[in-house]
Formats: C-alpha cells, sequence, structure tokens
C-alpha cells in the first residue's frame, strides 16, 4: 500500500510503452515526467490496460483467489503429499494460516493494492487528461469498476462475511488516492457502501454492450450489472440482488446459456460476460491456472476433485460438467480440466480466464428469490430448473420441486458443479454460514490434520489474515481471531 506512486508510473510505462519516443527524449533519460502519463487519455488508457493485464497475475485472479477458493471447500484438494505441492499454497488447503505464516494471503494483498494504486491514478487524473471525452467516460467507468471488483474480493478474502455481524464488522483500509496513506480499517458497512458507490457509478458512465466477439475482454455495462448482482447476494440484499441479476438475463436469456451438447470453456462463449484475457505475451504458463488442475503435457495438476465432488457431478444423466474429469496425476478420474491450453507453444495457461457469467445470474435469481425476492420461491424454482434443464438430458427426473430450506440447499449444490474453480468454493460456503465438511477417507496422506478437516464458518481461518508485513509496517489493526 506504501508504493511510491513515482514508481508505479514508471514500471508501468515502461512495461507498456516500451521504449516510445517521448520516453527516450526525457532529460535525464532514466526519468519518466509524471505529467507525460497523467495528462494524456492514450496513456492512461494504456495504463488501464495494464491493470487489466495485473489483475491476470497468477497473484490474483490468474491462480492464487480461484485456487484458494477450491482447495479450502470441499470439493478439491491437493495430491497426495508423494508430489510435494508447494508449501506456501496448502497452507490454505490445511487450514495453518496464521498472522506470521498466511500462505499466499500476502501475495493476494499486493497484487490487489497493486492493481489498486495503478486504478487511483487512472481515476484521479482523467478529467484534466487531453482527449476524447467518449474516452474519457470509458475509461472512468472501467477503472471505477475494476476498483469496486478489486476492493470486493479483498472484502470477501479478508473480511468476515456480511451473515457474521452485518455492517458493524471490520472492513477494509480504504485507499482512494495515490497520494494517501490509510492505516485505518473502514467498517464492513463502509467498505461495501465504497465498492457499490464505485459499481453504481461505473454503471451510469458505461454506455451499453455492443456484444461483438471479445467485447467482454473488458468490463461493460452488464458486466458492471453482473458484478453488482454478485455483491448484493454477498451483502444480502435480495431484492437487489435479484434486480441485478434479472437485467442481465433479461439482456442475454436462456438461449446463450451453455448446452449439454455445447459446454466448452473457449474465449468469449455465449455465457462471457466478463473475462480476462490472456496471450502468449501475458500466459502464466505451468504457474497459471489451467495448470494447476490439468496434468497433461507438463501441468502441475496439483489439485484434484474430491469423491464428494465427482459424485455431485454424477447425479445428472449426461451432465458435461461430468465429462470435464480426466486423469490426474494419482491416476483415478478426478482431474478437473474446465480451462483448457488453446495453443501447443502458448504455455500450459494459454486460456482466458472467466470473472462473470450469465450461469451465475441465474444462480443468483435462483437464490435471491429463494430468501423473499421478487416471485420468491416459485420464481426460484423456474431460474434454477432453466439452468439444470441445459445441463441434463434426463430433466424430468431431476427438476427440482423442493422448497425452504431445501431449495437453498439444492441451489448450492447447483453452485458447486456450475461454477467450481471460478473463484467461489468456500466463498459460498462462510457467506452461508454452513460448516466446511471434509471427510477423512478424502484426504488421507495429503498432509492435512484430521483435525482440521471439517471448519466452521466462524472460524477464524477461513479469511486471511492482514500480510503481518502490513501490521508491522502501518500499525493498522489485525484481524479479530488473528
Amino acid at each position: 500500500m506504501k508504493i511510491l506512486k513515482n514508481t508505479l508510473v514508471i514500471l508501468g510505462i515502461l512495461s507498456l510503452q516500451g521504449c516510445s519516443e517521448d520516453v527516450l527524449t526525457q532529460t535525464p533519460d532514466h526519468v519518466i515526467s509524471e505529467n507525460l502519463v497523467l495528462n494524456s487519455v492514450e496513456k492512461l488508457d494504456k495504463l488501464l490496460i495494464g491493470t487489466y493485464n495485473e489483475v491476470s497475475r497468477n497473484t490474483y485472479l490468474g491462480r492464487v483467489l480461484y485456487k484458494r477458493a477450491a482447495v479450502k471447500g470441499t470439493d478439491f484438494r491437493f495430491v497426495k503429499t508423494t508430489f510435494n505441492p508447494r508449501d506456501y499454497e496448502s497452507i490454505a488447503y490445511k487450514y495453518e494460516e496464521s498472522a506470521n505464516n498466511s500462505g499466499t494471503c500476502e501475495e493476494l494483498w499486493r497484487q490487489s493494492f497493486k492493481a489498486i494504486n495503478n486504478l487511483n491514478l487512472i481515476i484521479a487524473n482523467i478529467d484534466a487528461a487531453e482527449g476524447n471525452a467518449a474516452a474519457k467516460q470509458e475509461i472512468l467507468g472501467e477503472a471505477l469498476g475494476l476498483r469496486g471488483m478489486v476492493y470486493f474480493d479483498l472484502a470477501r478474502t479478508f473480511a468476515y462475511p456480511w451473515i457474521r455481524a452485518g455492517a458493524s464488522s471490520q472492513g477494509l483500509p480504504l485507499k482512494l488516492s495515490s497520494e494517501e496513506v490509510v492505516v485505518e480499517r473502514s467498517s464492513l458497512g463502509e467498505t461495501y457502501d465504497q465498492i457499490l458507490l464505485d459499481l453504481q457509478t461505473a454503471h451510469d458512465l458505461l454506455e451499453e454492450n455492443t456484444w461483438e466477439q471479445g467485447s467482454t475482454k473488458y468490463l461493460t455495462k452488464t458486466g458492471v450489472k453482473a458484478l453488482l448482482a454478485r455483491v448484493y447476494l454477498y451483502k444480502q440484499d435480495w431484492e437487489n440482488a435479484l434486480n441485478y441479476a434479472e437485467q442481465v438475463i433479461a439482456a442475454r436469456g436462456e438461449s446463450n446459456l451453455m448446452g449439454v451438447d455445447s459446454y466448452v470453456f473457449t474465449d468469449y462463449n455465449s455465457e462471457s460476460l466478463f473475462e480476462l484475457s490472456i496471450t502468449s505475451q501475458n500466459s502464466l504458463g505451468s504457474n497459471g491456472l489451467g495448470a494447476q488442475f490439468d496434468v497433461k503435457d507438463g501441468g502441475q495438476g496439483d489439485v484434484i476433485a474430491t469423491k464428494t465432488f465427482v459424485d455431485l457431478l454424477g447425479a445428472y444423466e449426461n451432465d458435461p460438467r461430468a465429462a470435464l474429469l480426466e486423469e490426474d496425476k494419482e491416476g483415478t478420474q478426478q482431474a478437473f480440466v474446465k480451462y483448457t491450453n488453446r495453443s501447443e507453444g502458448g504455455g500450459l495457461s494459454a486460456h482466458n480466464i472467466p470473472v462473470l457469467r450469465l450461469s451465475e445470474m441465474y444462480l443468483i435469481a435462483a437464490e435471491a428469490a429463494a430468501h423473499g425476492a421478487g416471485g420468491g420461491e416459485s420464481e426460484a424454482l423456474n431460474y434454477l430448473n432453466t439452468l439444470i434443464e441445459n445441463r441434463t438430458t434426463n430433466f424430468a427426473s431431476h427438476r427440482v420441486t423442493e422448497t425452504g430450506e431445501a431449495l437453498k440447499e439444492k441451489i448450492a449444490e447447483e453452485r458447486r458443479r456450475e461454477l467450481a474453480l471460478e473463484g467461489h468454493g468456500v466463498y459460498d460456503y462462510i457467506r452461508r454460514g454452513q460448516a466446511i465438511i471434509r471427510p477423512v477417507d478424502e484426504h488421507v496422506n495429503t498432509g492435512v490434520d484430521a483435525a482440521n478437516l471439517d471448519i466452521q464458518a466462524s472460524d477464524n481461518r477461513t479469511i486471511c489474515p492482514i500480510p503481518a508485513s502490513e501490521i508491522q509496517a502501518s500499525g493498522m489493526d489485525q484481524t479479530e481471531g488473528y
């Protein structure tokens, strides 16, 4: 959080601009004028593109957040210790996080605030920059939307969920300017207020989607609506969660849901609302997301499905999600390969990273309605069954008719099937206040202490501690329980 602004600008321009003429003509030649970056819409746009890339790095959505969400839940585990997976990553799976040994939490914290610092520079300087007014509005809208998203990911990772103590719980230090140093933590209510303000402002600034192929590699108006639906779901504001999910569904509709014969995670498929573009230039290879689950062609393959999840995928006839199971490092069929490398020479993780998909909107709408929003349970059943009908060849046998808590559990199960390895996993358990129950026989010889298999949703180890280095440097309060 204390990265110097000038250093950030220098690094950003060097990485994004290379040896452009205006850089080379600076005097002295190793100093970058801040005005060179901040007074040009074109340069701020390139800094924004660079920030999308920062979000896709392995220390954020490109591996850490998605992998952590998976292995702390019930449906995935590290392979047996004969493989010796990365110790600093398996800390999360083992529920051994502490203030001084937080595994990948520190990486995620630093990378997130690196992105926030970039976005703060853009937001603070776009109005005064020279350039097209429409372009300035678009850049500002995307920057605010991304900042809201990053703060939301930080909030659900480093703060207790809304269900625990609501608005009064500990929130985040809200750094909204590159000039300020923030060491005080806001309340969770204040944190969510800022996230929603950023997203609402972004929504008002962005133009309607064009839906051209590839347009969802940027945060669009519909993408912001989808983010708002997700944030309101976590905040347990069921009416607003349903409202925004329904707006997205109205824009895309059932015809864009993938079906039994078309369930493939190609780039910018029909369900894409926002995804991070990965090319041969920014692919992370064996350090990227796909390589964590796929053992083929030198992939890490160190995270595989549990029997619990395999059985869940086997519930429907011809469920296309079950077809994603492949041979794993232990010789069983429990590698869940959702992300397939598109290029033989582009690295094992040359695939886009889905952030928001249409399927999630159907599930958010179903959950919000099941909690009483809109048309209530009848509407919840309609949204849930619409998705299930596109995931089996025998819908008549699997149509959901349950009500009450049983309906909510059916929705939660469908989220596990549909959104696996997309950064939900453990978050869905703790935001609902549900314990994480992991059978002993599924985790033998994986390095986890049997006492840490069943975890209550209120356990402090379900969330990350603030990195000890940050506490020491800033003096901010550590998370309660650590």
